[in-house]
């Protein structure tokens, strides 16, 4: 069954490991808790949240209303901890050596008294679940319009939920974008509504997805949450990169490829369409690659003013390193880098499989060759196509 705490479904394998291998390096934070109203041995759970389901921690029982509690936390970044007691909750973000006084009041209507984080996190917990419960309103509300044919009424609801949805993904980014360095940005950026729509749902939301990966890893570089949000990341990037091929490829007979140069200008190998290419995959830390540019540098000084052109690909991780090679070699074609390495989108739609590696295109942009890397069969190669 699904956890009403929906936007946990972010977590996936690679926070499995990270959550064990932090396990051992814990340090508590203490809570206490009011239940107003409640009569003594109430039942109040405290749980944390672990990959995608609320690990119980402990259980209280109230005396004269209160309880508290000392919860084990993580030493690296902080955790989200929930306290729940009959139909009121509350939502927590806390850190080693915290302390916390929570109030349940009623539905929805928890105080939180400490750390600006789990107050933050209160907060942002309750407008997830206000969204959610309208959302779900006009959602049935429009199911019912359109089973009974009220065409006017369903065009109302459709608009209205429309409108709803994106003043809320507005007022998220607006959230994260002023809380970067926060844990409770997570649940805004993995809110979802009771039936799995996601707020942040578009392959260019991978831009909003690494801004707030890497400031939360400038503070938390050890969070086990942080793996499984560089994944996602990862993943609508290359879904980013495949729309962006299929809306700007020229037609031409080989895969496209957009990556940034060294300037952090976009470098489309379409553009290149035309003209005689040299599409090279290298590692720019191999000392060996690094002698063969010697040899394309003169053949393309030779020939780039009769149509040569160089595409050449970096697949480095240190991209300051790339860029230092480039620079240090004053290499004169276009030179990209791709920090995914081995799997890239770009590397897999040529099927590298090793370093360097090399295509001859020729102008009508059919793939003439492949890795020739004696310069003397290269240039004979070039020069009888264009």
């Amino acid at each position: 069954m699904k956890s009403k705490y929906c936007w946990i479904c972010l977590f996936s394998l690679p926070l499995i490991t990270a959550l064990i291998a932090t396990c051992g390096r814990r340090d508590e934070a203490r809570i206490s808790l009011t239940v107003e109203g409640a009569p003594d041995s109430t039942e109040a759970v405290v749980s944390r949240l672990v990959v995608n389901e609320l690990e119980i921690l402990d259980t209280l029982y109230t005396e004269e209303g209160r309880a508290s509690c000392r919860v084990p936390v993580s030493q690296s970044s902080p955790e989200f901890i929930y306290l729940t007691s009959g139909g009121m909750s509350a939502a927590l973000l806390l850190s080693a050596g915290d302390e916390v006084s929570v109030s349940l009041c009623g539905p929805d209507s928890a105080v939180v008294s400490g750390p600006e984080e789990s107050e933050l996190m209160l907060q942002v917990d309750k407008d997830i679940r206000r969204f959610n419960r309208r959302f779900d309103s006009l959602s049935e509300a429009l199911f019912a319009a359109q089973d009974s044919g009220n065409e006017k009424e369903v065009k109302v609801l459709k608009r209205e939920i429309g409108m709803m949805y994106v003043r809320r993904k507005q007022d998220a980014l607006r959230y994260i974008m002023t809380h970067l360095s926060s844990m409770t940005v997570l649940p805004v950026l993995y809110h979802e509504t009771s039936d799995g729509l996601r707020i942040f749902s578009e392959a260019r939301d991978a831009l909003i997805m690494e801004r707030v990966y890497d400031s939360l890893y400038q503070r938390y570089p050890d969070s086990p949450y942080l793996p499984a949000l560089a994944d996602e990341a990862r993943t609508r990037r290359n879904i980013l990169e495949i729309d962006n091929i299929i809306t700007y490829a020229e037609e031409v007979d080989y895969p496209e490829i957009i990556l940034n140069d060294i300037e952090g200008k976009q470098r489309q190998l379409s553009a290149l369409s035309g003209k005689v290419i040299l599409l090279c995959f290298w590692d720019s830390s191999n000392t060996e690659q690094r002698i063969f540019n010697v040899g394309l540098k003169e053949l393309y000084e030779k020939y780039s003013t009769r149509g040569l052109e160089i595409y050449q690909v970096a697949l480095n991780t240190d991209k300051t390193a790339w860029a230092m090679q480039v620079r240090e070699q004053e290499l004169p074609w276009i030179s990209v880098c791709d920090p995914a390495g081995a799997s890239s989108m770009a590397a897999m739609q040529y099927n590298v499989t090793e370093l360097p590696a090399m295509y001859v295109i020729s102008r009508s942009g059919e793939i003439i060759a492949r890795d020739l890397f004696n310069i003397d069969m290269l240039e004979s190669e070039v020069s009888g196509l264009l």
